[in-house]
């Protein structure tokens, strides 16, 4: 049976609002900043087989909540869920997250005393516990070092709230009050979606809402099939480096090899590098979830992006890869390496279609955490910062600016929440002149955030890439690499690597300094305007406009400058 197509596009619709109000109500109450500031969250609707309806927020979030509902369903028969659970887990290997951060609800709905899907949430965390404040840990060798290991358990029973289960979760978490805070806000968005899923079956019969959901799930999978049918069958490969774990300096190689064919798509991550040692693995259904984002950005972005995009696309990796590892290897900093993914996809996908060809987005991703005795608040004493970067440049234009490539619903939290709550100044939040791969179109820029510890703190670095860095492509320039500097400007001015957990004493300045997007095309087809432009907005120095555009640019009274009539080299 399936609804006419206006029935069909008003459903579409209403799912649509249910996923929205779910991520709004999460982001307004939640307790933490990394949650309600940064956005590093999102909520979405499963059915009851499993098979993902959609989601609104962290749009990597999207595919791993079918591993989250298979994790609930190995667990608890049919018989024993019920109308008012609640289901809890932060299990990257059995509960779908990414990693111990990740706290993941899901609330079963109910219609008629039929289960009919899952409203779900995740949620990252300020600390679950472990080695150290923030669960991130570059010491980590275990996933058990990366805090309390939920399996899919049930939070709520019968609607009452399993106080025994909140109670571990407070006695394992440096920052109890907010760890609770935000799960209960999960709770409550997933029940306020349960409702409205059970209102939108009795205004169109539950019948109705479920065939609209699968002629949703097979439109995705036709409109993708369809757009991979017009690109041209071929292979491709592409291969990224990754830094190090931690524990060996020898660099981790990301493989990816295309195979397209017809309507159907096959991507290969066997020849990655095997699983590491320290934390830089990263759980397959992330890794998914990175690899169709940029399949998407590529062919079509406009597909909604549910379970009916994976059927024409078949993954290859052999468990025990650093993109599959086995339980229990860490994988709390697995960001680097899965945008490593993105990358390595949308480098093979353009040779497949030169035309659509992207520079690599900037690299040097993953987060931050500082670790407090006390808080200005009180209580909360982990700072917990995502950074960002820039995207490449294209045909189109130039990369935008300062934005997380895979996980692009988040923002950088701003300075007056962080000084408020934080015994820390943030002395330096700006454009991080050249740090954009010069082209025809640049990439898109960075940035230069520097922190000063008011009070001594454990600081803790998951981040990237301070030796391997982003690429240009058609002839556009490398962006420049990442850096982390301490004290920079003074004798003890130092450079820290990616992964590192060390004391710091009050007065100590941290400053992180955020690689942008690679260049498209060459750097000396900029317009003369357009370089003159980036040199007065303070995006290009008067020196790289010079070296890279070949614009001689002349500086004037009032911070304007003057560009010469042509360009050296010119005849």
């Amino acid at each position: 049976m399936t609804v006419d197509p206006i029935t069909l596009e008003v459903i579409a619709n209403r799912l649509d609002e249910i996923q929205r109000i779910m991520k709004h109500r999460l982001f307004r109450t939640g307790y933490s900043t990394i949650l309600r500031e940064s956005f590093d969250g999102s909520a979405g609707i499963v059915d009851c087989r499993g098979r993902i309806v959609g989601a609104a927020g962290m749009t990597t979030h999207t595919i791993p909540y079918a591993k989250l509902i298979e994790g609930i369903l190995a667990a608890y028969p049919l018989a024993d869920i019920h109308e008012g659970d609640a289901f809890i887990s932060n299990d990257p290997y059995r509960g779908g997250v990414s990693h111990t951060p990740d706290v993941a609800v899901a609330t079963p709905v109910f219609v008629d005393g039929e289960l009919i899907a899952f409203c779900t949430s995740f949620g990252h965390k300020p600390d679950v516990g472990g080695l150290s404040p923030g669960s991130g840990s570059p010491a980590s060798r275990s996933v058990f070092h990366e805090g309390i290991l939920l399996p899919p358990v049930k939070i709520v029973e019968a609607g009452a709230a399993n106080r025994s289960v909140f109670r571990i979760l407070e006695n394992n978490s440096r920052t109890p009050r907010l760890l609770v805070g935000d799960i209960r806000g999960q709770i409550g968005c997933t029940r306020i979606g349960a409702e409205l899923m059970q209102e939108l079956c009795r205004a169109f019969g539950t019948a109705d809402v479920q065939s609209a959901i699968e002629q949703l799930l097979d439109g995705s999978e036709r409109r993708l099939r369809l757009a991979l049918a017009a690109l041209p069958d071929g292979t491709a490969e592409a291969e990224n480096w990754h830094d190090g774990d931690g524990v060996s300096k020898e660099p981790i190689r990301i493989h990816v090899a295309l195979t397209k064919r017809g309507d159907e798509l096959t991507i290969d991550f066997s020849n990655s590098a095997d699983q590491s040692v320290g934390p830089a693995n990263a759980v397959f259904q992330v890794v998914q979830a990175a690899a169709i984002g940029a399949v998407l950005s590529i062919v079509d972005h406009s597909i909604a992006n549910n379970d009916g995009v994976r059927r024409p696309i078949r993954f290859v990796c052999p468990e025990g890869k650093v993109l599959n590892p086995r339980f229990p290897a860490p994988v709390n900093s697995y960001i680097p390496a899965t945008h490593l993914v993105f990358n390595a996809v949308l480098e093979a996908l353009g040779k497949l279609v030169p035309e659509k060809a992207v520079a690599d987005s900037g690299l040097g991703l993953g987060a931050v955490a500082f670790g407090y005795k006390a808080s200005r608040t009180g209580d909360n004493y982990v700072h917990y910062e995502i950074v960002e970067t820039g995207l490449g440049g294209t045909a189109a234009g130039d990369g935008c600016a300062i934005i997380h490539p895979i996980m692009t619903f988040e923002t950088i939290q701003p300075i007056e929440i962080v000084e408020r709550e934080f015994p820390v100044r943030i002395r330096d939040f700006s454009i991080r002149p050249d740090a954009a791969g010069p082209g025809k179109h640049r990439g898109g820029l960075g940035y230069r955030r520097e922190f000063e510890l008011l009070e001594d703190a454990e600081f803790i670095s998951r981040l990237a890439q301070r030796d391997f860095g982003a690429r240009g492509i058609n002839g556009g320039g490398a962006p420049a690499l990442s850096r982390t500097i301490v004290n920079g400007g003074t004798p003890d001015e130092r450079a820290l690597p990616g992964l590192v957990q060390m004391s710091l004493p009050a007065g100590t300045r941290i400053a992180i300094e955020q690689s942008g997007g690679g260049g498209w095309g060459d750097p000396r087809e900029r317009s003369v305007d357009a370089v003159l432009a980036d040199v007065e907005d303070g995006y290009v120095t008067p020196e790289r406009a010079r070296a890279d555009y070949g614009v001689a640019v002349t500086a004037l009274p009032g911070g304007r400058y003057r560009a010469a009539a042509r360009r050296e080299g010119d005849d």
